[in-house]
């Protein structure tokens, strides 16, 4: 009896130790990818790069092209970081649009702040960059979980939005069929707050977010060697992140267990209803952001839709050439 509870009292002791380590560490602002930049995406990976301080935490954004062109911000989605923009940014840099690409909280050069990863979040860092750069209006282009940010800025902010562009969005996804296994382990009472800093649990999260990242993908290969390539590019650094952006697991995970991923129909429906131009760009074989055309056109009757034949949620990458043209012709009409 006396060993029992010995080794009770002890298991006990590591019990109470590792869930004041698990706060402790969640108290504190995890650093960017600056303590390990990637050798291709750098902080200077595109031009005009800006570090600011915000009330709670160190972001990082890039603001280039023509300063008297039409202003435009892209927001990036939940696990590439700003990587993804690469071909697009500077693409419409050159048609003389004004850039403005940044990190969101915990990925790339953006620090991962101890705080609930829910809409308010990315819809207020948003707010709080186009303050510090002074733009009091710009067009809005959000991909994947960046879709729905700028819907969400749209239903907060409409007077500071002029075109909005969404790329297979995030928020109106089937809440029973459309989140990956992933999103109900992390979503489950205390898991998230146990496993978010143990070690143990790590490889797993690095894991489950890679196969994830890797489901986002077009299952074709009849592709360009240039778009294969620029796609091989985008996946190199999204999986370097994972591993050696302090933050990435913190925000990744938080973002899957407080963001409406799939509660955001309303103001979908909201900006259907706000008299200003939306573009739908979206591959018709998505399953991380299933396109459901009904809903759609439901949701926003007056958008005009660029659908793509058996196209994943990387459209973007595989039909770059398309998909670019069709949002400056979108954006300078």
């Amino acid at each position: 009896m006396g060993i029992i509870l010995t080794t009770l009292r002890w298991a006990g002791i590591a019990l109470l130790t590792t869930v004041i380590y698990t706060l402790s560490k969640r108290r504190q602002t995890l650093d960017s990818l600056i303590v390990a930049p990637h050798d291709v995406y750098t902080p200077d990976f595109y031009p005009g790069g800006h570090d600011v301080q915000l009330p709670i935490a160190r972001m990082h954004y890039w603001l280039f092209g023509n300063p008297q062109g039409k202003k435009v911000v892209l927001i990036h989605g939940i696990s590439t970081g700003s990587v993804v923009w690469d071909r697009l940014a500077r693409y419409l840099a050159d048609q003389g649009h004004y850039v403005l690409v940044y990190d969101t909280w915990g990925r790339g050069y953006s620090q991962a702040p101890n705080v609930t990863y829910d809409e308010s979040l990315y819809t207020s860092q948003l707010a709080m960059l186009l303050q510090k750069v002074g733009w009091a209006k710009c067009d809005v282009v959000g991909v994947s979980l960046g879709g729905a940010t700028a819907v969400s800025f749209n239903y907060y902010y409409p007077e500071m939005v002029n075109k909005t562009v969404l790329i297979a969005p995030a928020g109106i996804m089937d809440s029973k069929t459309d989140m990956p296994l992933i999103s109900r382990i992390i979503r489950l009472p205390f898991v998230y707050q146990v496993i978010i800093n143990q070690p143990v649990f790590r490889d797993f999260l690095l894991k489950s977010v890679q196969k994830f990242a890797n489901s986002t993908k077009s299952r074709l290969t009849n592709y360009p060697q240039e778009t294969l390539d620029q796609g091989k590019k985008i996946s190199t650094v999204a999986t370097y992140q994972f591993a050696n952006h302090p933050g990435f697991i913190r925000a990744f995970a938080g973002t899957v267990v407080a963001y409406p991923l799939t509660g955001l129909r309303n103001k979908f429906k909201n900006l259907g209803k706000q008299d200003k131009d939306v573009l739908v760009v979206w591959g018709d074989r998505d399953t991380t952001c299933p396109y459901y055309p009904e809903l759609v056109k439901e949701l926003l009757p007056r958008a005009q839709l660029a659908i793509y034949p058996e196209q994943a949620h990387n459209v973007l990458s595989t039909r770059w050439e398309s998909v670019h043209d069709t949002i400056e012709k979108f954006l300078t009409a």
